[in-house]
Protein backbone atom coordinates (compact mmCIF):
# COMPACT_ATOMS: atom_id res chain seq x y z
CA UNK A 1 0.00 0.00 0.00
CA UNK A 2 2.89 2.46 1.01
CA UNK A 3 4.38 1.78 -2.36
CA UNK A 4 1.36 3.07 -4.57
CA UNK A 5 0.81 5.93 -2.26
CA UNK A 6 5.06 6.77 -3.07
CA UNK A 7 4.10 6.60 -6.48
CA UNK A 8 1.08 8.88 -6.50
CA UNK A 9 2.62 11.24 -4.83
CA UNK A 10 5.63 11.39 -7.10
CA UNK A 11 3.13 11.62 -10.03
CA UNK A 12 2.13 14.36 -8.26
CA UNK A 13 5.51 16.55 -7.22
CA UNK A 14 6.43 15.48 -10.92
CA UNK A 15 3.01 16.80 -12.09
CA UNK A 16 3.29 19.92 -10.01
CA UNK A 17 7.36 20.43 -11.21
CA UNK A 18 6.35 20.44 -14.83
CA UNK A 19 3.26 22.96 -14.49
CA UNK A 20 5.70 25.39 -12.24
CA UNK A 21 8.06 25.28 -15.04
CA UNK A 22 5.56 25.77 -17.64
CA UNK A 23 4.02 28.66 -15.64
CA UNK A 24 6.87 30.95 -15.69
CA UNK A 25 7.05 30.29 -11.80
CA UNK A 26 10.80 29.63 -12.66
CA UNK A 27 12.46 31.35 -14.97
CA UNK A 28 10.92 34.54 -13.02
CA UNK A 29 12.91 33.04 -9.82
CA UNK A 30 15.72 32.20 -11.77
CA UNK A 31 15.77 35.96 -13.58
CA UNK A 32 16.35 37.87 -10.22
CA UNK A 33 18.33 35.38 -8.36
CA UNK A 34 20.63 35.55 -11.63
CA UNK A 35 21.39 38.97 -11.05
CA UNK A 36 24.86 39.76 -9.79
CA UNK A 37 26.35 36.57 -10.47
CA UNK A 38 28.83 35.05 -13.45
CA UNK A 39 28.21 33.00 -16.23
CA UNK A 40 30.87 30.89 -16.63
CA UNK A 41 30.43 28.77 -19.79
CA UNK A 42 27.66 27.70 -22.23
CA UNK A 43 25.89 24.30 -20.07
CA UNK A 44 25.36 26.77 -17.50
CA UNK A 45 23.75 29.54 -19.50
CA UNK A 46 21.45 26.58 -21.23
CA UNK A 47 20.53 25.14 -17.81
CA UNK A 48 19.54 28.85 -16.62
CA UNK A 49 17.81 29.45 -19.88
CA UNK A 50 15.99 26.43 -20.46
CA UNK A 51 13.35 27.24 -17.81
CA UNK A 52 12.82 30.86 -19.73
CA UNK A 53 11.60 28.28 -22.97
CA UNK A 54 9.64 26.09 -21.76
CA UNK A 55 6.40 28.55 -21.09
CA UNK A 56 4.73 28.29 -24.66
CA UNK A 57 7.66 26.03 -26.21
CA UNK A 58 5.66 26.10 -29.39
CA UNK A 59 7.22 29.91 -30.02
CA UNK A 60 10.65 30.40 -30.85
CA UNK A 61 11.81 33.02 -28.18
CA UNK A 62 15.04 35.18 -28.38
CA UNK A 63 16.43 36.25 -24.97
CA UNK A 64 19.75 38.07 -24.20
CA UNK A 65 21.20 38.35 -21.34
CA UNK A 66 23.15 41.93 -20.23
CA UNK A 67 26.18 41.55 -18.89
CA UNK A 68 28.44 44.48 -16.66
CA UNK A 69 31.81 44.95 -17.11
CA UNK A 70 32.55 42.03 -14.61
CA UNK A 71 30.52 40.01 -16.45
CA UNK A 72 27.91 39.98 -13.99
CA UNK A 73 24.35 39.71 -15.01
CA UNK A 74 22.32 42.73 -15.04
CA UNK A 75 19.04 41.45 -16.39
CA UNK A 76 17.74 38.54 -18.46
CA UNK A 77 15.22 39.89 -20.78
CA UNK A 78 13.02 38.17 -23.78
CA UNK A 79 13.47 41.07 -26.54
CA UNK A 80 11.41 38.81 -29.35
CA UNK A 81 9.03 36.49 -29.86
CA UNK A 82 7.83 34.82 -33.59
CA UNK A 83 6.15 31.78 -34.20
CA UNK A 84 7.27 28.26 -34.75
CA UNK A 85 9.78 28.23 -36.79
CA UNK A 86 11.27 31.74 -36.93
CA UNK A 87 11.52 35.55 -35.08
CA UNK A 88 12.35 38.83 -36.37
CA UNK A 89 15.30 39.81 -34.48
CA UNK A 90 15.95 43.64 -34.19
CA UNK A 91 19.66 44.50 -33.77
CA UNK A 92 18.69 48.23 -33.17
CA UNK A 93 16.47 47.57 -30.20
CA UNK A 94 19.05 45.35 -28.58
CA UNK A 95 21.30 47.78 -29.35
CA UNK A 96 18.95 50.24 -27.45
CA UNK A 97 18.63 48.14 -24.65
CA UNK A 98 22.02 47.64 -24.39
CA UNK A 99 23.11 51.27 -23.77
CA UNK A 100 19.56 51.41 -21.51
CA UNK A 101 21.49 49.36 -19.19
CA UNK A 102 24.84 50.17 -19.66
CA UNK A 103 25.71 46.71 -20.78
CA UNK A 104 29.52 46.04 -21.60
CA UNK A 105 28.89 42.51 -23.25
CA UNK A 106 25.97 40.14 -23.83
CA UNK A 107 24.88 36.79 -24.69
CA UNK A 108 22.09 36.42 -26.94
CA UNK A 109 19.72 32.99 -26.56
CA UNK A 110 16.65 31.76 -28.83
CA UNK A 111 15.39 28.40 -28.79
CA UNK A 112 14.13 26.28 -31.87
CA UNK A 113 10.76 24.90 -31.03
CA UNK A 114 11.59 21.96 -32.97
CA UNK A 115 14.56 20.64 -30.84
CA UNK A 116 17.11 20.74 -33.14
CA UNK A 117 19.95 23.17 -31.88
CA UNK A 118 21.62 23.32 -35.96
CA UNK A 119 21.95 26.93 -36.75
CA UNK A 120 19.86 27.97 -39.74
CA UNK A 121 21.65 30.63 -42.54
CA UNK A 122 19.50 33.44 -40.43
CA UNK A 123 20.59 32.02 -37.07
CA UNK A 124 23.97 32.63 -38.93
CA UNK A 125 23.68 36.21 -40.54
CA UNK A 126 21.83 37.68 -37.12
CA UNK A 127 24.13 36.47 -34.95
CA UNK A 128 27.33 38.26 -37.34
CA UNK A 129 24.50 41.53 -37.80
CA UNK A 130 24.50 41.87 -33.94
CA UNK A 131 28.45 41.10 -33.54
CA UNK A 132 29.28 43.66 -35.71
CA UNK A 133 26.59 46.22 -34.74
CA UNK A 134 27.90 45.51 -30.73
CA UNK A 135 31.55 45.62 -31.94
CA UNK A 136 31.17 49.03 -33.64
CA UNK A 137 29.48 50.44 -30.02
CA UNK A 138 32.59 48.38 -27.62
CA UNK A 139 30.28 45.82 -26.32
CA UNK A 140 31.17 42.34 -26.81
CA UNK A 141 28.98 39.21 -27.77
CA UNK A 142 30.31 36.48 -25.92
CA UNK A 143 27.87 33.63 -27.17
CA UNK A 144 24.65 32.73 -28.97
CA UNK A 145 22.93 29.30 -27.95
CA UNK A 146 20.32 27.76 -28.99
CA UNK A 147 18.79 25.63 -26.74
CA UNK A 148 16.74 22.97 -27.80
CA UNK A 149 16.82 19.41 -26.91
CA UNK A 150 20.03 20.31 -26.27
CA UNK A 151 22.05 23.04 -27.14
CA UNK A 152 24.48 24.47 -29.43
CA UNK A 153 26.98 27.58 -28.61
CA UNK A 154 28.43 29.77 -31.21
CA UNK A 155 31.62 30.37 -28.95
CA UNK A 156 32.29 26.62 -28.33
CA UNK A 157 31.99 25.71 -32.09
CA UNK A 158 34.32 28.29 -32.30
CA UNK A 159 32.33 30.52 -35.02
CA UNK A 160 31.92 33.46 -32.99
CA UNK A 161 36.13 33.92 -32.78
CA UNK A 162 36.18 33.63 -36.60
CA UNK A 163 33.36 36.46 -37.30
CA UNK A 164 35.57 38.48 -34.82
CA UNK A 165 38.87 37.50 -36.61
CA UNK A 166 36.96 38.92 -39.89
CA UNK A 167 35.58 41.76 -38.62
CA UNK A 168 38.84 42.70 -37.41
CA UNK A 169 40.61 41.99 -40.75
CA UNK A 170 38.23 43.91 -42.37
CA UNK A 171 38.62 46.85 -40.05
CA UNK A 172 42.26 47.05 -40.35
CA UNK A 173 42.12 46.79 -43.93
CA UNK A 174 39.72 49.29 -44.54
CA UNK A 175 42.00 51.93 -41.93
CA UNK A 176 42.93 54.14 -45.03
CA UNK A 177 39.03 54.80 -45.99
CA UNK A 178 38.28 56.26 -42.55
Amino acid sequence: MNECTNNSDKKNEVATFWEDLKSGHFASMIKESSKGNRLSNALEVCNIMKPFFARQDDIEKIYCIFLDANNKVIGIENMFSGSITTAAVYTREIVKRVLELKATAIILTHNHPSGSTTPSSEDLMITAKIGVALSSIDVVLHDHLIIGENYHSFAEQGWLAKAKQKYNEFMSSNKHIM
